[in-house]
């Protein structure tokens, strides 16, 4: 994409962000923090930043053992931070976490945590309070998407105040990039009221409407942050979200839908950021449930798909073709495998030999992703040329996440902030992950897992997950469309934005402020 005198300043156009493999960290190896970036001005601290959002409905929680919705995404980065996080190319570096080091073949990971930190509401934050938000996660009755991916984990302690030791079940290279996900509250408190360490105190939470933040002054980075105020405005309408920028209502706006981008081509008061992701939108079937229990129906619909039509129809070219499994080439252990093309014949064969009839039901909501009642709709008129009857359904985004996703026994979904291979095939489709929006159960599958996440030599890892993609890929649930882009937009005064462009989400917005 280019910049002319008609465009908006385009900030970032990464097509590809490839993150550094942990799979050669030994033991006796130390990681700090790293320096930040300089900055082109000097941060100006003041005035108020509004957000508006995506994804969000008046069931919503704030509960971190239970956040799906892009809406508490973005308001669970203003209130919390976690022991690492990901820099825009995607390597780890300290959040309250000071230093972290495996030992035992990286069976056991050790993290020195900041002795500066302070909750919201006044408790010092020490390492038996990390204790218990990750024991949240992983305990028998957490419903949490991270249960799946702790399943590894022997035993959690806080060897002082400041000092916390995970004890694994296997050796695990990647399980540091597993603490990018876990927000640290304190013990006692209720979880659902967005009581973290962040740089912004919540102040007020209407869910599906709006998130309020007031400064936190006792912030363990006392630079940041510069904004005094900042608002969170739930607008699940595509056109209306951009209009708000557009008119100065908001400061940016979460996921411009790619078909509107050119209307803010000539507008001079805002800008874009666009990088590819890992985050992929899908069809799911239930495969616990007829017809889709039948392995040859499933891969009927897989070939009724036409990806290249859905892509350029609703992302307007934007992103990448979906092949069937969650890994693309932003990972760094990717295999390709064969893609699964639009073919009506292969479609018809294995329709006939499931020997179903009848339409097939598929729920989608526009709130989900871009363009996803029109790729059902594409999916309708495609799958007709194989003699296969889609029937697309519209609901509302209201309730979406409580009452169609894993509810329907097919509807439209996505999936976003997989950090690792093992994440990326573990939340979705791991037997025991309670996100197997798919209900696929393959014992032989789970092995591979287990098999990958301890197996230190790199070229055996990536065939291991080479084998899982391809059995998601043939048998398996999900009829994975594309992965996608993230396009942000922001007012062009806005500056220090840095995206997470690895997730599709944005972080924290601490380091931004207004220039003069």
């Amino acid at each position: 994409m280019t910049q002319d005198s008609k465009t908006p300043e385009f900030l970032i156009n990464r097509r590809k962000l490839l993150f550094t493999s942990a799979a050669g960290l030994g033991t006796g190896m130390v990681f700090s923090l790293a320096p930040s970036m300089a900055r082109a001005q000097t941060p100006i601290r003041g005035g108020k930043f509004v957000v508006g959002v995506d994804n969000g409905s008046s069931t919503d929680t704030l509960d971190p053992t239970n956040i799906i919705a892009s809406a508490t995404v973005f308001a669970s980065y203003q209130f919390g931070n976690r022991l690492l996080e990901r820099t825009a190319d995607g390597k780890l570096r300290s959040e309250l976490a000071e230093s972290w080091e495996p030992s035992e073949g990286a069976k056991r990971w050790n993290f020195a945590l900041r002795k500066d930190v302070t909750f919201h509401n006044g408790k010092k934050f020490t390492a038996s309070d990390m204790v218990y938000s990750l024991n949240r996660h992983r305990g028998p009755e957490s419903k949490s998407s991270l249960a799946p991916l702790m399943k590894g984990i022997q035993d959690i302690t806080s060897d002082g105040p400041h000092q916390l030791s995970v004890v694994l079940t296997a050796p695990d290279v990647n399980f540091p990039y597993l603490m990018t996900n876990v927000i640290a509250q304190p013990e006692g408190e209720d979880p659902s009221k967005g009581v973290g360490t962040g740089p912004f105190i919540l102040s007020s939470a209407q869910p599906g409407i709006r998130y309020s933040f007031r400064r936190n002054p006792h912030y363990f980075r006392p630079e940041q942050p510069y904004f005094v105020e900042l608002e969170i405005l739930v607008i699940n309408d595509d056109s209306a979200r951009l209009s708000s920028l557009l008119g100065g209502t908001t400061h940016f706006a979460s996921k411009i839908t790619p078909k509107l981008v050119e209307r803010i081509k000539s507008a001079p008061s805002v800008k874009v950021d666009v990088a590819d992701t890992t985050t992929f939108y899908y069809f799911v079937m239930r495969t616990d449930q007829a017809p889709f229990d039948n392995p040859d129906l499933r891969l009927a619909l897989k070939y009724a798909v036409d990806r290249n039509l859905i892509l350029k129809a609703t992302q307007s070219g934007y992103g990448s073709i979906g092949n069937d499994n969650p890994i693309n080439s932003i990972y760094p252990l990717y295999s390709q495998l064969p893609q699964h093309e639009y073919d009506p014949d292969k479609a018809s064969f294995y329709y006939k030999k499931s020997g179903h009839s009848g339409p097939i039901e598929l729920v989608a909501s526009e709130t989900i992703f871009p363009g996803a009642v029109n790729a059902a709709e594409i999916f309708q008129q495609s799958a007709a040329k194989a003699g296969i009857t889609i029937n697309p359904k519209r609901v509302p985004g209201d309730g979406y996440w409580s009452d169609v996703w894993m509810k329907k026994p097919f509807c439209v979904s996505y999936f976003g902030s997989l950090a690792t291979e093992d994440q990326a095939f573990t939340q979705p489709f791991a037997s025991d992950s309670p996100w197997n929006d798919g209900y696929w159960h393959r014992p032989e599958f789970d092995k591979l897992l287990v098999q990958a996440k301890s197996e230190l030599d790199v070229e055996k890892r990536k065939q291991l997950y080479h084998d899982a993609a391809k059995m998601v890929q043939e048998d398996a649930g999900h009829i994975t469309l594309m992965f996608a882009a993230s396009i942000n937009g922001l007012a062009k005064k806005v500056q220090g934005f840095v995206g997470d462009h690895f997730h599709g989400e944005a972080k924290n917005f601490a380091g931004c402020w207004f220039e003069a």
